[in-house]
């Protein structure tokens, strides 16, 4: 359990709730802008100003963000030891990407409901094997397009190779020459192997509870249904139970004696001996 002298402030945390929505749109923003520029190089330079200064401003935005959290949260060091992964982010701007990770899981629409949170589940792990791929595709791309006899000198190569190299299909069109994207591609490889267990794990926990739920549902709907046909079957043919009397008693009490007659509702009479 936390420490209360040196949990982050709530200030701090309201201020994430808040902002979640706006941060991971200028994610998304800075990362699009950020990977056109690094994979275009014939862009127009009124579209190459563009981007840059999105790229600029968001990155300016990111460093505004957590400097404010960092002055909310009361306690600076738990704080940076909590989002230290962010502080890395701000120096190494490879490593912003993962951050649209934290912003998901930030946002509070994804944990009203349980089938929300299946789907704040999902999305993670589909966005982080997309960015694992790119980061790696990417990284291979850098080391390799001046090299003698590379055949990956686009990103749009990169890409491709990545995700063939991922799902195990390796169709061999394109390969790393150097050593250092060589080193690269089996950490990929080892990497995916992780991530393609992950998300199957997901998925296939996900469908089971939805079967789960659907036979549950199921059930409860047979139960009710056959509760009504009851009901209506009792509405329709009521019981008829017998009241039981003697002869000769009223309002003054029980008939003396062993002997005593039930009459039912049809007006038969049964003897109690």
């Amino acid at each position: 359990m936390t420490d209360a002298s040196t949990a982050i402030s709530r200030r701090t945390l309201v201020w994430e709730d808040r902002t979640a929505w706006p941060m991971f749109v200028l994610s998304i923003a800075f990362f699009t802008a950020w990977m056109w520029l690094v994979s275009d190089a014939t862009l127009a330079p009124a579209w190459q100003a563009a981007l840059v200064a999105t790229v600029v401003v968001t990155w300016v935005v990111f460093i505004g963000d957590f400097a404010v959290r960092l002055v909310f949260s009361g306690h600076p060091a738990t704080f940076l030891r909590e989002r230290w992964f962010e502080l890395v982010s701000l120096v190494v701007p490879y490593l912003r990407p993962f951050v649209i990770l934290t912003f998901i899981w930030r946002v509070p629409w994804f944990g009203t409901t349980s089938s929300r949170q299946r789907i704040r589940v999902i999305i993670s792990v589909s966005l982080f094997t997309f960015l694992f791929v790119f980061a790696a595709s990417s990284l291979v791309w850098l080391v390799e397009r001046n090299a003698p006899d590379a055949n990956i000198v686009n990103l749009g190569d990169a890409i491709w190779w990545g995700f063939t190299t991922i799902a195990t299909v390796g169709y061999g069109d394109y390969v790393p020459v150097t050593v250092a994207g060589r080193v690269i591609a089996v950490g990929l490889m080892m990497g995916g192997l992780v991530v393609l267990g992950a998300t199957s794990a997901t998925v296939i926990s996900a469908l089971t509870e939805q079967m789960q739920r659907a036979g549950e549902r199921r059930a409860r709907e047979g139960e009710l249904a056959h509760q009504a046909a009851l009901a209506a079957e009792s509405a329709e043919h009521p019981r008829r139970r017998p009241r039981w009397h003697a002869p000769g008693a009223g309002a003054h009490g029980p008939v003396q004696g062993r002997d005593a007659t039930a009459t039912t509702a049809d007006g038969d009479t049964a003897t109690d001996t």
